[in-house]
């Protein structure tokens, strides 16, 4: 009976994860095709043509839920900068190389109107993976490759303050890390002109064998580790809080930092992987923008 409803939860998995790579393939298609008759509605903040760049960096503390959950100090660059309709950026870079609250994609991207207060986007982004070398708890464990992930989003916005935003990423050079759900409300105040703060709250759903790959023991590794295996299916990943702010110190400079908390749920949150329910990134940076 066991193997049973493993074989019928492994099939229904396998048949999830199909659904959402055509679903992401069809809102690829569609924002391509939706992208030669949209000159001029690129969500930019102007024309298509429009160009811009943005360098920084910020120092940020932060610990993860995988492994010994210890507590890092990272000074870490961002940079974006705008050809035509598209967008290239690092970390959060994006967010501040435009006035107005719009989350903009990170990676390769461009998005664009569709209604009046919807916009659709698309984007590519690399993922770094993981590795266990540097944690003796859990060294020898596989490592997570790099990979590069499609991404497809939607949100729109309620009044002038409150916006709503879904995406679907994928895993595109099919190294495991199946498909990805994220969505979130955001909520700015402004303070002045030329500050505001940001409040968000979201959550994070995956697929089966992204979780698997993220938080589960294969058979394999655990007899070369003597470890117990952990087979997990999909669900929930995590809940996510965030605060921010940025100040505009003048027409190119700005400072900007924040909180993020995440809590790790359900069958991910019982991994023996998982060192730590609750994490935290706080940071704080300086950029410079073009314009």
């Amino acid at each position: 009976m066991g193997r049973r409803f493993g074989d019928i939860q492994a099939g229904y998995d396998a048949r999830m994860t199909t659904t959402f790579w055509r679903q992401g393939l069809g809102m690829v298609a569609a924002c391509l095709g939706l992208q030669a008759h949209a000159e001029g509605q690129l969500a930019v903040g102007g024309p298509a043509g429009d160009a811009g760049y943005l360098v920084g960096a910020s120092v940020v503390s932060a610990n993860g839920h995988i492994g010994s959950g210890v507590t890092r100090y990272d000074i870490k660059p961002l940079w974006a900068f705008q050809l035509g309709p598209f967008r290239v950026s690092r970390s959060r870079a994006n967010s501040l190389l435009r006035a107005g609250r719009e989350r903009l994609e990170t990676g390769v991207s461009t998005e664009f109107d569709l209604f009046s207060d919807w916009r659709l986007g698309a984007s590519l982004r690399l993922d770094n993976g993981r590795s266990f070398d540097g944690d003796p708890e859990f060294q020898g464990l596989p490592d997570v490759r790099t990979t590069l992930r499609g991404r497809v989003s939607t949100g729109r916005s309620f009044g002038e303050r409150w916006n709503w935003s879904v995406s679907l990423d994928h895993d595109l050079l099919d190294r495991g890390g199946g498909a990805r759900l994220n969505t979130g409300v955001n909520y700015r105040y402004p303070v002045s002109r030329r500050t505001n703060l940001d409040f968000s709250v979201g959550g994070g759903w995956g697929d089966a064998r992204y979780l698997r790959t993220l938080y589960g023991i294969s058979p394999e590794a655990a007899q070369a580790t003597g470890r117990e295996p952990y087979r997990l299916g999909s669900g929930w990943e995590n809940l996510r809080l965030g605060a921010h702010f940025e100040t505009a110190l003048s027409t190119h400079w700005v400072v900007f930092g924040g909180l993020d908390v995440s809590r790790v749920l359900g069958s991910a949150a019982r991994s023996p992987l998982v060192g730590r329910l609750v994490t935290h990134g706080l940071g704080v940076g300086v950029a410079y923008r073009s314009k």
